[in-house]
């Protein structure tokens, strides 16, 4: 009996070590990389969430600048408590102080595990006695990436915050800030620390068009929204990766047919292979929002939640769904829409995780071609299934996350390797130019074709030696040459405005000379043209026009109409 008993403890010891471990490896995360620096400040910094960001001081040897301009305030006091509610207890001391660029600087963090990092600005524009950082505009990047582009901070009533997750492959990773001409940058912290490898797989639901969507290690994110969706705020001190969770409150549509329902932290069960603590805390799973009264709602209502996003980039949308209100397996089936789209129907929980109150997530992406007005609506809304016997719906989380273009930027088309958005925008200008300019000539070019067709039937008899220099041959002629220039693939080969300009003040100036050349018809026998050496039509009171031939079919035109052209091969 004593041995039985003795085992019973051994076993009862085994279970709660091992499950211990569990809960231990899977609610800690130690960063490899781990680079916390409050710029511009004179000590380091410790945060209540237990962190300490190193002073300027300390982190110098990350810097690459030429100069050392600090600016630092006692406190942020002017602060709306509504721009950045996470921070007023927590990160406002990051806030204080910061660091100021004239020219083109770089911080450079060595690498030692790559792959997924969080990268976390913070900006504020401190008072300077000879930089007003209002006016400040710059870019963030690095060799690959664009973050900001032509960035800004003009209100001093708000806290600006951003947060990436980049893939980083090499053992380097530098941060560029790039002041535009006669500008400067600044920024007040900074954060990069490596994120678990299982944060973000490489596939998800695409929602438009349906179908299984591969690639998104190639991708950089920027969190453009994290919602505890019918919970309060998450403060980076109780997340397990130091990030914020914002209450759905302001993005609720219709909250007269919501209903928040909650559980004890402890009632969600994580399952290994599934939802883990580093996907969301359980302080997201343990809330939620489901429809007011699943008796009284209509079967066509939907809980309904709207971000305004940039309808320019593709997003990432991630919804986290934990079974909190149902009593058995197998009762709770709805349906989940995006953009009005149908991203999951008919979507069972029970099924998904064989149990209650385990947690489960499903990552969806919304190409921009599906977005309009620049919003991005999540529905969640009773299922027509005859599987469901009470009409419902919940939703515990929400993550939105804007992803890289093609360009490898977050912030318009804009490529890292390009120096400043000017330089874009005049070639973006000199194109659509050239365009216009090709389009004008094929005009020209089809209306010469139409007079061409309209000749008079007794053309060949009226045919001339001036005919050779009609309008409808050799402007038509210049004209297809200055097409085919104006449509050439790269823009050196494309003539100037001057060059078309000419072009056409020269098809004009024939088409005057051709009037002149054509006699009329009673006058044709009095007419000689002699067709070698040199030809005349001297018969004229008016001064004569000579025309010399050449075996390489080169022209000279002597006339004051002609004045002002050489060489009719080209110039």
């Amino acid at each position: 009996m004593r041995e039985l008993h003795s085992l019973l403890v051994y076993v009862c010891f085994l279970l709660l070590f091992t499950f211990f471990n569990f809960t231990s490896a899977s609610t800690s995360y130690s960063p490899t990389d781990n680079y916390l620096i409050n710029c511009g400040s004179p000590e380091s910094t410790m945060l209540q969430d237990g962190r300490t960001f190193k002073s300027d001081s300390q982190s110098v040897s990350f810097l690459s600048t030429d100069e050392n301009i600090l600016a630092s305030v006692e406190s942020v006091s002017n602060i709306s408590s509504s721009s950045f509610p996470s921070s007023k207890s927590l990160s406002l001391p990051l806030f204080s102080t910061a660091r100021i660029f004239r020219d083109e600087s770089m911080y450079r963090f060595l690498v030692f595990r790559p792959g997924r990092h969080w990268l976390r600005l913070y900006f504020y524009p401190v008072p300077h006695p000879l930089y007003n950082l209002t006016t400040a505009v710059f870019t963030v990047k690095t060799d690959k990436l664009v973050f900001l582009h032509d960035f800004s901070v003009k209100d001093t009533t708000g806290l600006v915050f951003k947060e990436y997750l980049v893939n980083v492959t090499s053992d380097r990773f530098s941060l560029i800030f790039s002041p535009l001409k006669n500008s400067f940058a600044f920024i007040n912290a900074i954060e990069f620390l490596s994120a678990p490898d299982t944060l973000i797989s490489d596939s998800a639901t695409a929602v438009s068009p349906v179908a299984d969507f591969n690639g998104l290690l190639k991708h950089a994110f920027e969190v453009s929204y994290r919602v505890n969706v019918g919970g309060p705020i998450i403060t980076p001190k109780t997340d397990t990766l130091w990030r914020t969770w914002q209450p759905d409150d302001s993005y609720m549509k219709i909250p007269q047919g919501v209903k928040n329902v909650s559980v004890a932290p402890d009632v969600v069960k994580y399952q290994e292979g599934g939802a883990s603590p580093l996907i969301a805390p359980n302080a997201v799973y343990s809330t939620a929002s489901e429809l007011a009264d699943s008796s009284m709602i209509s079967p066509n209502f939907n809980l309904t939640w709207e971000m305004p996003v940039d309808s320019s980039f593709s997003y990432l949308i991630r919804l986290h769904f934990c079974d909190i209100v149902s009593k058995s397996l197998n009762e709770l089936y709805f349906n989940v829409y995006v953009n009005d789209l149908m991203g999951a129907s008919s979507f069972d929980l029970s099924t998904l995780t064989s149990g209650l109150g385990v947690p489960y997530y499903r990552d969806f992406v919304l190409n921009a071609s599906a977005i309009s007005k620049d919003l991005i609506r999540v529905q969640v809304g009773p299922s027509s299934s005859l599987q469901s016997n009470v009409p419902n719906a919940l939703l515990n989380g929400l993550e939105i996350m804007k992803m890289s273009n093609s360009d490898g930027s977050l912030d318009g088309l804009f490529s890292s390797n390009e120096k400043h958005s000017a330089t874009s925008t005049a070639v973006r200008i000199a194109e659509a130019i050239g365009l216009a300019l090709a389009l004008a000539t094929v005009v020209l070019l089809v209306v010469m074709i139409c007079r061409r067709k309209r000749r008079p039937r007794d053309w060949e008899k009226r045919r001339s030696f001036s005919s050779c220099f009609h309008p409808l041959n050799s402007s038509s002629f210049c004209s297809k040459k200055a097409a085919e220039k104006c449509l050439a693939e790269y823009g050196v080969d494309r003539p100037s405005m001057g060059d078309v300009l000419w072009n056409l003040e020269f098809a004009l100036q024939l088409q005057d000379a051709s009037s002149q050349l054509d006699p009329p018809e009673d006058d044709m026998e009095n007419t000689n043209i002699v067709r070698s050496g040199q030809s005349s039509l001297s018969d004229s009171e008016e001064d004569p026009i000579i025309i010399n031939i050449n075996d390489d079919s080169g022209v000279v035109v002597g006339s004051p109409l002609f004045s002002n052209i050489g060489d009719f091969q080209g110039r």
